[in-house]
């Protein structure tokens, strides 16, 4: 990563490795990894603008990653301000989910019509999401996390006090084998539930990915980086897979937000190739090759 003065970047910024050891208790961990999100975030932020659209990737991508890491370590975290800032969280992120999807759909189109369309929205979605980052909530968000994750009650409370000193080691093998397991009974009759079912499994997918990404430094040896990488390839074409048949199922509600339900052009910028069944059935596949892999934490 190329940086300039005050470690302002000079582009944008994926999310880095997380430098975890065996030596580490859980609660260590976690603010570790937390500590990451925020920075990537924080780094993102002060390149976004309509003309970064990777920047507002990379932004959510942060708060995604940081919502994931409070959902993996509820248990030690529950103090009297967690559900605030967590709450708080998710609104941040989804202030920025418009220009995103808009972004993704202007990338996508090619008819000058319905792209000028989609480019009028997506200016006022990126004002809409300026707006919200420089307002006074999303700034005293960034200092009460920071002030949380140093000082906060979850630190001393009695009752995520064997949480916290759980070894790391431990305590990550436990929450990915709770996430894989979600994964592998989410995934089960897939033909038979409705869309609300699988958006579950694609963000239950979703968690255990970056949980994979969170841990794999506490797991880093020859048989173990080889299983990683097998398991990490069929999770993430699962996700690949869900992500389309999510599009499909969400398509309709998209397009009328931006008045474009009725225009065959537009609707053809979510068309994934394959309907619905042959979708269900390639997303029942992926999850079959998930479920075979074998855990690189055990």
């Amino acid at each position: 990563m190329v940086t300039g003065c005050l470690d302002r970047p000079f582009r944008t910024v994926k999310a880095d490795p997380i430098a975890l050891s065996a030596d580490m208790t859980a609660a260590a961990a976690f603010h570790r990894i937390a500590g990451t999100c925020l920075r990537q975030f924080r780094l993102n932020e002060v390149l976004l603008d309509r003309n970064n659209s990777e920047a507002l990737h990379q932004a959510r991508v942060a708060l995604r990653r940081l919502r994931s890491a409070f959902t993996i370590h509820k248990a030690m975290l529950e103090d009297g301000r967690f559900d605030h800032l967590r709450q708080e969280v998710r609104w941040l992120a989804g202030a920025l989910a418009e220009a995103r999807d808009l972004d993704v759909l202007v990338a996508r189109s090619g008819g000058e019509e319905v792209r000028a369309t989609l480019e009028a929205a997506r200016v006022d979605a990126y004002d809409r999401a300026e707006t919200a980052l420089a307002s006074p909530r999303a700034r005293s968000l960034m200092l009460a996390l920071s002030e949380w994750l140093a000082l906060g009650e979850w630190l001393m409370l009695p009752s995520g006090k064997e949480g916290r000193e759980q070894p790391a080691r431990d305590f990550a093998a436990m929450a990915l084998d709770r996430f894989r397991r979600k994964v592998k009974k989410g995934g089960r009759d897939l033909a038979e539930v409705d869309d609300s079912a699988r958006h579950e499994l694609r963000k239950d997918a979703k968690k255990l990915r970056y949980a994979t990404e969170f841990f794999t430094a506490l797991f880093e040896r020859k048989r173990q980086n080889r299983r990683h990488k097998t398991f990490l390839d069929a999770l993430e074409a699962l996700q690949d897979h869900l992500g389309a048949l999510n599009d499909l199922a969400t398509a309709p509600e998209l397009l009328a937000r931006f008045g474009l339900d009725n225009d065959p052009a537009a609707a053809a910028l979510l068309e994934p190739g394959k309907d619905r069944a042959e979708l269900i059935e390639v997303v029942a596949e992926a999850h079959d090759t998930f479920v075979d892999a074998k855990r690189f934490w055990r």
